[in-house]
């Protein structure tokens, strides 16, 4: 009741955070919710954030038990989980802003799962402080995302899982324009350039919040590789269909998502154009994520 109470307060005093995620909800819905709609779907998001902050600031002080009961797999869920940690192989975890993406880090963690939460390190130092006791809380570790390329290499060679979030407009790394909710969106490459080079598992996945269950683990089907013989397009495709995974998971929980961020702010030149195939009749090879299988399309 108080994290209600005080996510309808956020939502009305943050008048310009309340006006972006309205822009957004616009442009990723269009005339298909009314503008009550919106305005509830809105609502609901801070709200929802506000639960998740709260929650979050007491993992470093749960015990593992406690925090293993607050998270619900249901058996197609946890048959997912257990099928990429099987492969033997490194897994590139791709969450959206959804949910709580943090607790998600920890709560591997408690299940032994080698876990790296990659992010950037926040601006002010107490809020450093605080995010590297629950990035780094129930054995997870946190990797710096400035620099990390070398880093990450290593521990998927070495079969651990990366915890990665692109779906938000982040200029300072490298990416490309796909569609994201029907509009050319800026988005890292990181994730499909790593998978290409590493063989790892590209695995979508959240923690979304259930008033009945609390919180509820989501792992959808590995995203399937291109392979053409251009890296260029390849990635770029990967990141396509990387960016429709994350996309997938956003409209089944819409009122988890952070609409309050920029994320069409960096629109493409006018002359652009999506990168092509080496040649247009030769045969597309997908990799099957979970499986290393290639079937020629």
């Amino acid at each position: 009741m108080k994290c209600r109470v005080l996510g309808t307060l956020a939502w009305r005093v943050d008048a310009r955070g309340r006006r972006r995620a309205l822009e957004n909800t616009s442009v990723a819905y269009g005339t298909t919710l009314s503008p009550r709609e919106r305005e509830a779907l809105v609502h609901a998001a801070y709200r929802n954030l506000v639960a998740n902050l709260v929650d979050l600031s007491r993992v470093p002080t749960l015990s593992d038990d406690t925090l293993r009961s607050l998270v619900t797999l249901d058996d197609e869920t946890l048959n997912r989980l257990e099928s990429a940690l099987g492969a033997g192989r490194g897994i590139i975890l791709l969450t959206p802003h959804l949910g709580n993406w943090e607790l998600l880090t920890a709560y591997l963690a408690v299940r032994g799962v080698k876990v790296h939460y990659v992010g950037r390190r926040p601006y002010d130092d107490r809020l450093d402080e605080i995010f590297k006791a629950v990035r780094s809380s129930h054995g997870a570790e946190w990797v710096s995302r400035g620099g990390a390329f070398e880093q990450l290499m290593d521990l998927l060679n070495r079969g651990e899982v990366a915890i990665m979030l692109i779906d938000q407009d982040t200029r300072r790394v490298r990416g490309t324009f796909v569609d994201f909710f029907g509009t050319p969106t800026w988005t890292a490459t990181g994730p499909a350039v790593l998978a290409r080079r590493t063989g790892a598992l590209l695995q979508p996945g959240a923690l979304v919040w259930s008033e009945k269950e609390r919180y509820r683990l989501i792992i959808d089907e590995p995203v399937e590789r291109i392979v053409t013989g251009s890296d260029e397009f390849d990635d770029w495709e990967t990141t396509r269909r990387v960016s429709a995974a994350l996309e997938s998971l956003v409209r089944r929980f819409p009122d988890q998502w952070t609409w309050f961020h920029r994320r069409w702010r960096t629109r493409p030149p006018v002359d652009w154009i999506s990168p092509s195939p080496p040649t247009a009749d030769a045969p597309a090879i997908t990799v099957d994520s979970s499986a290393e299988r290639q079937v020629t399309e």
